[in-house]
């Protein structure tokens, strides 16, 4: 089955959202993939199509996190 061209993206922006909660309630270090992806709807096993380790997964995440900050720091502060 052929998915649409913004299909990968969104699974992977569905992931991160997860693991920002995860990395929000219990911290980095107790973040699980197997975790996130059930949350996310997911399998265990389609997440290294989308992140190479559990510790590329909690940077992008944390990335994610600090630019939705800055983001919402910049439009109240404009």
């Amino acid at each position: 089955m052929r998915y649409e061209s913004e299909h990968k993206p969104k699974i992977r922006e569905r992931i991160l959202k997860e693991a920002a909660k995860d990395i929000r309630t219990k911290g980095p270090l107790q973040v699980s993939v197997a975790g996130v992806m059930s949350k996310a709807g997911l399998t265990h096993g389609g997440f290294y199509a989308h992140f190479a380790s559990k510790e590329a997964l909690i940077e992008a995440a944390i990335g994610q996190m600090f630019n939705q900050v800055m983001a919402r720091w910049d439009k109240e502060n404009q």
